[in-house]
């Protein structure tokens, strides 16, 4: 556990000096994240949720609740590497208008395909019966409806990255499947690694609004 805390932290200091390379009008024009010059301070929305990110140090605190610092927080390592990995590479390329699955993206190799099938799983067991509870659960994330599938849902990750989680209900014929999809461009936007950890992420960001949805 050590030693995979270790990594996480090296693989984050690397992001930020690199972040800290890059002029922060362009990572403001690329992004799609505010920058005040005065504070220093970029706003990024991730999953609905606003953040605060200083530069150059790339220190990140929720917006509104400046105690919760996510750069000394081990629980939440993986979510400040996506974070600064998206402001690094960001590029701005524009959005195809095309969706496909993760394992059609360029570049996925088996590994990584594998790994993004975790959170078409994740989809498939919790909403593979309770479309009623899909939709309410990404309303609740302000998502867009989609005709795909039996039912549909867009939001997006990043400014640059919406996600699509597609379902197909169970029936007396077939079981229950979902999928996430990207839009083509997505590969441009952020690590194809750091695509695969977003398929997971974006599965538990709708199960936690559903939960909310359904205990409330």
């Amino acid at each position: 556990m050590e030693n995979e805390k270790s990594n996480y932290v090296l693989c984050y200091k690397d992001l930020c000096e690199k972040f800290s390379q890059r002029s922060p009008k362009e990572i403001a024009c690329k992004s799609g994240a505010q920058y005040d010059a005065e504070k220093n301070l970029f706003t990024l929305k991730y999953f609905n949720r606003e953040y605060l990110i200083s530069y150059p140090e790339g220190s990140i605190t929720l917006k509104n609740c400046n105690d919760i610092d996510l750069s000394h927080k081990y629980n939440s390592i993986s979510d400040k590497i996506l974070i600064m990995s998206y402001l690094y590479r960001c590029s701005k390329s524009g959005l195809t208008g095309k969706w496909v699955p993760y394992r059609e993206i360029k570049g996925v190799g088996y590994a990584y395909d594998f790994f993004a099938g975790y959170g078409i799983d994740k989809l498939t067991k919790f909403f593979g019966h309770n479309g009623e509870l899909f939709l309410k659960a990404g309303e609740k994330l302000n998502a867009e409806k989609l005709s795909l599938g039996d039912m549909a849902l867009q939001f997006n990750i990043f400014p640059n990255v919406p996600v699509a989680m597609v379902l197909w209900l169970a029936d007396e014929e077939f079981e229950a499947q979902a999928n996430i999809f990207f839009d083509s461009s997505a590969s441009k936007e952020v690590h194809i690694e750091d695509l695969a950890s977003l398929c997971s992420k974006a599965a538990d960001e709708l199960i936690r609004s559903a939960k909310q949805v359904k205990y409330f």
